[in-house]
Protein backbone atom coordinates (compact mmCIF):
# COMPACT_ATOMS: atom_id res chain seq x y z
CA UNK A 1 0.00 0.00 0.00
CA UNK A 2 1.38 3.43 -0.95
CA UNK A 3 2.14 6.12 1.60
CA UNK A 4 -0.66 8.31 0.26
CA UNK A 5 -3.13 5.46 0.58
CA UNK A 6 -2.11 4.87 4.18
CA UNK A 7 -2.64 8.54 4.95
CA UNK A 8 -6.28 8.46 3.88
CA UNK A 9 -8.63 8.05 6.79
CA UNK A 10 -6.33 9.61 9.39
CA UNK A 11 -8.28 12.07 11.56
CA UNK A 12 -8.50 15.70 10.31
CA UNK A 13 -6.30 17.87 12.55
CA UNK A 14 -3.31 20.12 11.76
CA UNK A 15 -0.59 22.42 12.96
CA UNK A 16 -0.52 26.18 12.98
CA UNK A 17 3.24 26.21 12.90
CA UNK A 18 3.02 24.40 9.60
CA UNK A 19 2.79 27.81 8.05
CA UNK A 20 6.30 28.66 9.12
CA UNK A 21 7.62 25.21 8.39
CA UNK A 22 6.45 24.92 4.86
CA UNK A 23 7.24 28.53 4.10
CA UNK A 24 10.88 27.72 4.72
CA UNK A 25 10.85 24.16 3.49
CA UNK A 26 9.96 24.83 -0.09
CA UNK A 27 11.48 27.19 -2.55
CA UNK A 28 8.50 28.58 -4.36
CA UNK A 29 9.37 26.43 -7.34
CA UNK A 30 5.88 25.16 -8.05
CA UNK A 31 4.86 25.28 -4.37
CA UNK A 32 2.25 27.14 -2.35
CA UNK A 33 0.94 27.14 1.18
CA UNK A 34 -2.57 28.24 2.15
CA UNK A 35 -3.46 29.08 5.74
CA UNK A 36 -7.12 28.80 6.76
CA UNK A 37 -8.44 30.45 9.94
CA UNK A 38 -12.00 29.43 10.87
CA UNK A 39 -14.34 28.33 13.66
CA UNK A 40 -16.24 25.05 13.65
CA UNK A 41 -18.70 23.99 16.36
CA UNK A 42 -17.42 26.74 18.60
CA UNK A 43 -13.76 25.72 18.21
CA UNK A 44 -11.26 27.87 16.35
CA UNK A 45 -9.01 25.99 13.94
CA UNK A 46 -5.97 26.83 11.90
CA UNK A 47 -5.68 24.65 8.82
CA UNK A 48 -2.95 24.51 6.20
CA UNK A 49 -2.77 23.17 2.71
CA UNK A 50 0.57 22.54 1.05
CA UNK A 51 0.70 22.08 -2.71
CA UNK A 52 3.77 21.06 -4.70
CA UNK A 53 3.93 20.50 -8.43
CA UNK A 54 4.32 16.79 -9.12
CA UNK A 55 7.53 17.25 -11.11
CA UNK A 56 9.08 19.29 -8.26
CA UNK A 57 8.11 16.65 -5.70
CA UNK A 58 9.57 13.97 -7.95
CA UNK A 59 12.86 15.89 -8.24
CA UNK A 60 13.00 16.25 -4.47
CA UNK A 61 12.42 12.52 -4.05
CA UNK A 62 15.09 11.70 -6.63
CA UNK A 63 17.67 13.74 -4.71
CA UNK A 64 16.61 12.56 -1.23
CA UNK A 65 19.14 11.36 1.30
CA UNK A 66 18.61 8.40 3.65
CA UNK A 67 18.20 8.19 7.39
CA UNK A 68 20.54 6.33 9.74
CA UNK A 69 18.90 3.03 8.82
CA UNK A 70 19.46 3.61 5.13
CA UNK A 71 15.81 4.38 4.36
CA UNK A 72 15.48 7.28 1.89
CA UNK A 73 13.28 10.24 2.69
CA UNK A 74 10.39 11.21 0.47
CA UNK A 75 8.37 14.43 0.40
CA UNK A 76 5.46 12.63 2.03
CA UNK A 77 7.53 10.96 4.69
CA UNK A 78 9.60 14.04 5.54
CA UNK A 79 6.67 16.36 6.24
CA UNK A 80 4.66 13.64 7.93
CA UNK A 81 7.47 12.94 10.41
CA UNK A 82 8.09 16.62 10.88
CA UNK A 83 4.50 17.41 11.81
CA UNK A 84 3.82 14.33 13.89
CA UNK A 85 7.05 14.97 15.76
CA UNK A 86 5.35 18.08 17.14
CA UNK A 87 2.09 16.32 17.89
CA UNK A 88 0.19 17.29 14.75
CA UNK A 89 -2.13 15.01 12.88
CA UNK A 90 -2.94 14.80 9.22
CA UNK A 91 -6.16 15.96 7.58
CA UNK A 92 -5.61 14.29 4.22
CA UNK A 93 -3.19 13.96 1.33
CA UNK A 94 -3.45 13.41 -2.39
CA UNK A 95 -0.98 12.73 -5.17
CA UNK A 96 -2.03 13.23 -8.78
CA UNK A 97 -0.19 13.43 -12.07
CA UNK A 98 0.19 17.17 -11.67
CA UNK A 99 0.34 17.88 -7.94
CA UNK A 100 1.00 16.64 -4.43
CA UNK A 101 -1.18 18.23 -1.75
CA UNK A 102 -1.47 17.71 1.99
CA UNK A 103 -3.57 19.34 4.70
CA UNK A 104 -3.13 19.67 8.46
CA UNK A 105 -5.20 21.34 11.12
CA UNK A 106 -5.19 21.86 14.86
CA UNK A 107 -7.43 23.62 17.41
CA UNK A 108 -5.91 26.94 18.32
CA UNK A 109 -5.02 26.92 22.01
CA UNK A 110 -3.23 29.95 23.34
CA UNK A 111 -0.74 31.87 21.25
CA UNK A 112 0.01 30.37 17.86
CA UNK A 113 3.56 29.76 16.72
CA UNK A 114 2.84 31.69 13.55
CA UNK A 115 2.06 34.82 15.52
CA UNK A 116 5.29 34.44 17.49
CA UNK A 117 7.21 34.63 14.23
CA UNK A 118 4.86 36.72 12.13
CA UNK A 119 1.89 38.98 12.88
CA UNK A 120 -1.35 38.35 14.69
CA UNK A 121 -4.39 39.17 12.58
CA UNK A 122 -5.94 41.99 14.60
CA UNK A 123 -8.26 44.21 12.59
CA UNK A 124 -8.45 48.01 12.90
CA UNK A 125 -11.62 49.68 11.63
CA UNK A 126 -12.06 53.18 10.18
CA UNK A 127 -14.92 54.69 8.21
CA UNK A 128 -16.12 57.56 6.06
CA UNK A 129 -19.73 58.58 5.58
CA UNK A 130 -22.18 60.76 3.72
CA UNK A 131 -25.80 61.43 4.80
CA UNK A 132 -26.90 58.08 3.41
CA UNK A 133 -24.06 55.52 3.53
CA UNK A 134 -21.19 54.76 5.93
CA UNK A 135 -18.22 52.96 4.35
CA UNK A 136 -16.08 50.87 6.70
CA UNK A 137 -12.41 50.07 6.03
CA UNK A 138 -11.07 47.08 7.99
CA UNK A 139 -7.32 46.38 7.93
CA UNK A 140 -4.98 43.90 9.62
CA UNK A 141 -1.34 42.87 9.05
CA UNK A 142 -0.79 39.79 6.94
CA UNK A 143 0.08 36.93 9.36
CA UNK A 144 3.15 36.05 7.29
CA UNK A 145 4.77 39.44 7.93
CA UNK A 146 8.06 38.87 9.76
CA UNK A 147 8.31 35.10 9.22
CA UNK A 148 11.19 35.43 6.74
CA UNK A 149 13.08 37.71 9.11
CA UNK A 150 12.58 35.21 11.95
CA UNK A 151 13.87 32.40 9.74
CA UNK A 152 17.02 34.31 8.82
CA UNK A 153 17.68 35.05 12.51
CA UNK A 154 17.72 31.38 13.58
CA UNK A 155 21.07 30.36 15.03
CA UNK A 156 22.85 27.07 14.12
CA UNK A 157 21.78 23.98 16.08
CA UNK A 158 18.53 25.55 17.26
CA UNK A 159 15.75 23.00 16.79
CA UNK A 160 13.12 23.52 19.47
CA UNK A 161 10.51 24.85 17.04
CA UNK A 162 9.36 23.70 13.64
CA UNK A 163 10.80 26.80 12.00
CA UNK A 164 14.18 26.03 13.55
CA UNK A 165 13.96 22.35 12.73
CA UNK A 166 13.19 22.93 9.08
CA UNK A 167 16.30 25.08 8.81
CA UNK A 168 18.70 23.17 11.06
CA UNK A 169 17.24 19.71 11.49
CA UNK A 170 17.96 17.94 14.77
CA UNK A 171 21.41 16.91 15.91
CA UNK A 172 22.57 15.11 19.04
CA UNK A 173 25.80 13.87 20.54
CA UNK A 174 26.54 10.17 20.54
CA UNK A 175 28.51 8.17 23.07
CA UNK A 176 31.72 9.55 21.61
CA UNK A 177 30.48 13.12 21.98
CA UNK A 178 30.21 13.42 18.22
CA UNK A 179 27.36 15.33 16.60
CA UNK A 180 25.03 13.08 14.67
CA UNK A 181 21.94 13.97 12.64
CA UNK A 182 18.70 12.72 14.16
CA UNK A 183 16.47 14.50 11.68
CA UNK A 184 17.80 16.40 8.64
CA UNK A 185 17.02 19.95 7.63
CA UNK A 186 14.91 20.18 4.52
CA UNK A 187 17.92 21.15 2.39
CA UNK A 188 19.94 18.23 3.75
CA UNK A 189 17.07 15.84 3.19
CA UNK A 190 16.58 17.07 -0.39
CA UNK A 191 19.78 18.36 -2.00
CA UNK A 192 17.60 19.43 -4.94
CA UNK A 193 16.74 22.46 -2.78
CA UNK A 194 20.33 23.40 -1.93
CA UNK A 195 20.56 26.31 -4.37
CA UNK A 196 16.88 27.16 -4.52
CA UNK A 197 15.65 30.61 -3.50
CA UNK A 198 12.71 30.47 -1.08
CA UNK A 199 11.50 33.95 -2.07
CA UNK A 200 9.19 32.48 -4.69
CA UNK A 201 7.12 30.35 -2.33
CA UNK A 202 3.53 31.54 -2.63
CA UNK A 203 1.86 32.09 0.74
CA UNK A 204 -1.91 32.44 0.94
CA UNK A 205 -3.99 33.59 3.89
CA UNK A 206 -7.65 32.57 3.65
CA UNK A 207 -10.47 34.15 5.61
CA UNK A 208 -14.25 33.77 5.36
CA UNK A 209 -16.47 36.84 5.32
CA UNK A 210 -19.71 38.24 3.97
CA UNK A 211 -20.01 37.97 0.19
CA UNK A 212 -21.16 41.62 0.16
CA UNK A 213 -17.73 42.87 1.16
CA UNK A 214 -15.02 44.15 -1.13
CA UNK A 215 -11.47 43.03 -0.44
CA UNK A 216 -7.85 43.39 -1.50
CA UNK A 217 -7.83 39.58 -1.72
CA UNK A 218 -9.40 37.38 -4.33
CA UNK A 219 -12.62 35.41 -3.96
CA UNK A 220 -11.83 31.69 -4.00
CA UNK A 221 -15.35 30.39 -3.47
CA UNK A 222 -18.80 31.51 -2.38
CA UNK A 223 -21.12 29.56 -0.13
CA UNK A 224 -24.50 30.99 0.82
CA UNK A 225 -24.02 34.41 2.39
CA UNK A 226 -20.24 34.07 2.77
CA UNK A 227 -17.20 34.06 0.55
CA UNK A 228 -13.66 32.81 1.02
CA UNK A 229 -11.17 35.64 0.48
CA UNK A 230 -7.54 34.72 -0.25
CA UNK A 231 -4.64 37.12 0.32
CA UNK A 232 -1.47 36.09 -1.51
CA UNK A 233 2.14 37.11 -0.98
CA UNK A 234 5.61 35.57 -1.16
CA UNK A 235 8.11 34.36 1.41
CA UNK A 236 10.00 37.63 1.60
CA UNK A 237 10.36 40.69 3.82
CA UNK A 238 7.36 42.56 2.42
CA UNK A 239 4.89 44.05 4.89
CA UNK A 240 1.45 43.41 3.43
CA UNK A 241 -2.07 43.86 4.79
CA UNK A 242 -5.43 42.10 4.79
CA UNK A 243 -8.09 44.63 3.76
CA UNK A 244 -11.87 44.57 3.68
CA UNK A 245 -14.43 47.23 2.78
CA UNK A 246 -18.18 47.19 3.34
CA UNK A 247 -21.09 49.64 3.53
CA UNK A 248 -23.99 50.24 5.90
CA UNK A 249 -26.91 52.70 5.55
CA UNK A 250 -26.96 55.82 7.74
CA UNK A 251 -30.49 55.95 9.28
CA UNK A 252 -30.81 59.70 9.90
CA UNK A 253 -30.06 60.53 6.27
CA UNK A 254 -32.80 58.25 5.06
CA UNK A 255 -35.20 59.54 7.74
CA UNK A 256 -34.65 63.15 6.62
CA UNK A 257 -35.11 62.13 3.02
CA UNK A 258 -38.36 60.37 3.85
CA UNK A 259 -39.65 63.44 5.75
CA UNK A 260 -38.64 65.74 2.93
CA UNK A 261 -40.28 63.52 0.35
CA UNK A 262 -43.44 63.43 2.47
CA UNK A 263 -43.53 67.22 2.77
CA UNK A 264 -43.09 67.69 -0.97
CA UNK A 265 -45.84 65.15 -1.68
CA UNK A 266 -48.22 66.94 0.70
CA UNK A 267 -47.47 70.33 -0.85
CA UNK A 268 -48.08 69.04 -4.37
CA UNK A 269 -51.33 67.43 -3.24
CA UNK A 270 -52.59 70.70 -1.72
CA UNK A 271 -51.67 72.69 -4.81
CA UNK A 272 -53.47 70.27 -7.12
CA UNK A 273 -56.52 70.14 -4.86
CA UNK A 274 -56.81 73.94 -4.72
CA UNK A 275 -56.35 74.29 -8.46
CA UNK A 276 -59.32 71.98 -9.06
CA UNK A 277 -61.74 74.13 -7.00
CA UNK A 278 -64.12 76.52 -8.99
CA UNK A 279 -63.38 80.15 -8.19
CA UNK A 280 -66.39 82.43 -7.41
CA UNK A 281 -66.65 85.77 -9.23
CA UNK A 282 -68.22 89.08 -8.18
CA UNK A 283 -71.30 88.32 -10.30
CA UNK A 284 -71.92 85.11 -8.30
CA UNK A 285 -72.42 87.22 -5.23
CA UNK A 286 -75.26 89.51 -6.67
CA UNK A 287 -78.84 88.63 -7.73
CA UNK A 288 -78.52 90.78 -10.87
CA UNK A 289 -75.90 92.42 -12.98
CA UNK A 290 -75.69 96.05 -11.85
CA UNK A 291 -74.20 97.14 -15.16
CA UNK A 292 -77.09 95.68 -17.11
CA UNK A 293 -79.93 97.28 -15.06
CA UNK A 294 -78.38 100.56 -13.91
CA UNK A 295 -79.99 103.90 -15.02
CA UNK A 296 -77.07 106.21 -15.28
CA UNK A 297 -79.34 109.27 -15.47
CA UNK A 298 -81.21 108.66 -12.25
CA UNK A 299 -78.77 106.32 -10.63
CA UNK A 300 -81.62 103.89 -10.25
CA UNK A 301 -82.40 100.58 -11.84
CA UNK A 302 -84.44 101.12 -15.00
CA UNK A 303 -86.99 98.47 -14.20
CA UNK A 304 -88.35 100.47 -11.28
CA UNK A 305 -90.25 102.86 -13.64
Amino acid sequence: MSFIARLKGIKRIAALIAVCVVAVALTGCGASLTFYDYTENGVRYNEYELRIDADVAASMDDSATADGDGKPYTVQRYFYELFTGFGYELVGAELSKTQYSVRYRKPLMGESDLYRYGQEVVFVTDYTENPFVRTYFVTAPNPFNGVRKAYEAIEPLQSSTMLERIKNGVVARDEYNELVTVFPSVRDAFPYLKDADPDGLLLNYSRVGSKRMESSGTVARTDGKNSEYVFSRYFDDAQTTVDFEYRRPVPYGWYLTALGAGAVTLAVFLIITRAKKTKTTLLDRFPYNPEEYRDYDNNLPSNLY
